[in-house]
């Protein structure tokens, strides 16, 4: 990395309490199957996603479309997206797409839905992400 600072590592207490947050606005709370949480909160550093960008993509694609909780899944990518973003010092760039919280919610469905690879994510984030 080239400023020497680590990524924040996000932990399954900071997925449960993103859940809990996402369900404020509605759904149904409850865990399908805690190992597919657990499995795509490790995927952004079991070492193949060495920049901000790919571990980003790497967690947004996985706990989109692991769908380990009951409900909100979608809503909690895009919290624990921002949080793994601020934690490490970055921020999501947009000025011309609308509201922030808008635009990730977008993203995110155009991953689950298929409509974006992992590489194109990646590029998405590569073009939207400056540090804070």
């Amino acid at each position: 990395m080239p400023s020497g600072k680590r990524h924040y590592r996000l932990t399954l207490a900071d997925a449960l309490s993103a859940h809990e947050r996402a369900l404020q606005t509605g759904g149904l709370n409850g865990i399908l199957n805690i190992g597919m949480i657990e499995s795509a909160l490790l995927r952004p550093y079991n070492g193949y996603y060495r920049t901000i960008q790919r571990k980003t993509a790497a967690l947004v694609e996985s706990m989109s479309t692991n769908h380990g909780f009951v409900d909100g899944s979608k809503r909690t990518t895009v919290i624990l997206t921002h949080l793994l973003l601020s934690k490490s010092g970055y921020q999501v760039n947009i000025t011309d797409k609308g509201p922030l919280d808008v635009v990730m919610e977008e993203l995110v469905v155009s991953v689950v839905c298929h409509e974006l690879t992992f590489e194109q994510l990646v590029d998405w984030f590569k073009m939207h992400l400056r540090r804070r």
